[in-house]
């Protein structure tokens, strides 16, 4: 009796830590397909595709984690002045179906943040230079 009655809270816990809203593929995801283009991080250009249409959708967090970078630039935003490295990633394609093209420069605070977290949310390590 104590096994099931262990089992079920087990089983009951598992399923109360799914669902969160964050891991949840978001509506109309498949609207987005960007390609960014690294430079300046040494060995060449490098080409990443995120397509969150084919087979993989987009999680709501991710895609607004991104909406936050490609935002307009707010004058209230404080960039602090400090060179983060000659890397750039150039973005374009489609976010949630609007037309995005921009380049991140690691050539201040806001920059460097924006950087990390484009790469953070598409999994990897920024390409740095050495």
């Amino acid at each position: 009796m104590r096994t099931l009655a262990l089992a079920l809270l087990l089983a009951a816990t598992l399923l109360a830590g799914c669902g969160a809203d964050d891991e949840q593929p978001a509506p109309g995801s498949d609207g987005t397909q960007l390609r960014i283009v690294v430079t300046g991080a040494g060995g060449g250009p490098r080409a990443i595709e995120l397509d969150c249409g084919s087979g993989a959708p987009c999680r709501r967090r991710d895609l607004d984690r991104l909406a936050e970078i490609f935002a307009p630039d707010d004058p209230a935003r404080a960039c602090t002045e400090i060179y983060g490295g000659p890397e750039k990633a150039h973005v374009s394609g489609r976010l949630e179906g609007q037309i995005v093209d921009l380049t991140i420069n690691r050539s201040d605070g806001c920059g460097i943040s924006d950087y990390e977290l484009l790469f953070d949310v598409l999994g990897r390590e920024p390409p740095l230079a050495h």
